[in-house]
């Protein structure tokens, strides 16, 4: 009886539905209901019903997904804004000082914070000079961009390079780089600095690209493709190791956020022996990322492995 009555309550509805009403899903169960007159049995008619209500339910959700989406867009680029607003002065004086981070920082103009946009090295965010050791995005991008390049290299001075090769440095790196990320926001919540930011650490860790890109490049030029060996290649690839270190080191006993939250001063020693052996940690990751290096190899196999490279990449863009 009920199945009767909703059939002739179904076939008194219009054919058509405008394109609001089919947004919604609902005009299946109309559908699937008329049809099922011909079906023998009210079980076929029950799940007819049944899978449009589910489509429909499946659909309300995709829209609501897609456009919270679409809302937390102008949030993130608004959040990574000040950390890819460089300049080539800026680039140029962060890097000096990611090699070097012995030297003490500028001092900010005395002239206020308006004095500092004069100085071409100076980064400038909403009229507020940024420190030098407050990390950026722009350079860790590119140093991860040219690390995957030279590493593909490396490879393809021993002939085993692909352009899989440069989609699993790409996943593979990126999962080193979340896990370090996980353990090292753990290890400062622990040690009392629970305000510290998620960006901000993925930031300091993303720079040690910078480093391996050097690294690597240095080694391609100075074993022609083989693998390096020389004491001064050794003391340039140890000030590397240790300039990395020691800038995460400054990064994180300097800045702010990485400092115990107010009230936890009794962590302020676990805290000292964090921030000194994670530096540590990332002369481990730094080695565990390295390619190892091929036997031996002619000029002319680098060359041709730098142009095989740079060919699939050009392909690779071109396609995109």
């Amino acid at each position: 009886m009920f199945v009767a009555h909703l059939e002739h309550k179904i076939g008194k509805l219009p054919a058509t539905m405008d394109g609001t009403d089919k947004d919604l899903g609902w005009e299946d169960v109309g559908s699937r209901g008329v049809a099922g007159r011909s079906a023998p049995s009210g079980a076929l008619e029950g799940n007819n019903i049944s899978d449009a209500v589910t489509s429909a339910m499946m659909n309300q959700f995709a829209r609501e997904l897609t456009s919270n989406s679409l809302s937390l867009w102008p949030q993130f680029v608004q959040t990574t804004r000040r950390y890819f607003n460089v300049h080539h002065g800026y680039v140029l004086r962060k890097i000096l000082w990611q090699l070097i981070p012995f030297h003490s920082a500028k001092t900010k103009s005395s002239d206020g914070e308006l004095g500092g946009e004069k100085d071409w090295t100076v980064r400038v965010f909403e009229g507020l000079e940024v420190d030098i050791k407050e990390p950026d995005l722009y350079i860790p991008t590119m140093g991860f961009v040219t690390y995957v390049v030279l590493y593909g290299m490396v490879r393809g001075v021993q002939e085993d390079f692909s352009p899989e090769v440069l989609s699993a440095t790409i996943s593979s790196t990126l999962v080193v780089l979340i896990l370090e990320l996980a353990v090292m926001k753990g290890a400062l919540f622990m040690s009392g600095a629970v305000h510290t930011s998620t960006l901000d650490l993925f930031a300091l860790l993303g720079y040690k690209f910078l480093y391996l890109s050097l690294h690597l490049g240095l080694g391609l030029l100075w074993g022609h493709g083989a693998k390096p060996s020389g004491l001064i290649y050794r003391v340039l690839t140890l000030g590397l190791a240790v300039s990395c270190g020691v800038a995460l080191w400054q990064a994180l006993r300097r800045l702010a956020k990485m400092q115990p939250a107010h009230g936890q001063e009794c962590v302020s020693d676990m805290h000292q022996i964090c921030i000194k052996v994670l530096p540590l940690l990332q002369a481990c990751v730094c080695w565990f990322l390295m390619p190892s290096w091929p036997k031996g190899a002619t000029v002319e196999e680098v060359v041709a492995a730098t142009t095989a490279a740079a060919s699939i990449l050009s392909g690779n863009a071109s396609a995109v």
